[in-house]
């Protein structure tokens, strides 16, 4: 029976623990992509449902790359931003 070294157990280990830390940072920046594009999809058919709705009471919120991205990254906050920026300058 052969015995394996503690420093060859230990350089694997640590071996696996870099390559687990490497795969998490590449797939960092498409996790974050993917998020922020489902907030975008999000974000858009909010915009479409409060323009339908506030159709009603004389209420519009522009539908553009700018207003959409702010309601994807802020979320809700965001979208009260758009309301307010758009009564006061508009």
């Amino acid at each position: 029976m052969h015995i394996l070294p503690q420093e060859s157990i230990l350089f694997v280990l640590f071996a696996i623990i870099v390559i687990l830390l490497i795969a998490r940072l590449a797939t960092a920046p498409v996790q974050a992509m993917l998020k922020l594009l489902v907030n975008s999809v999000a974000a858009v058919i909010l915009l479409c449902f409060i323009s339908i709705i506030g159709e009603y009471w004389g209420i519009h919120l522009p539908i553009n790359p700018v207003t959409i991205l702010l309601i994807a990254v802020l979320g809700l906050p965001g979208l009260l931003l758009v309301g307010v920026l758009h009564f006061l300058f508009v």
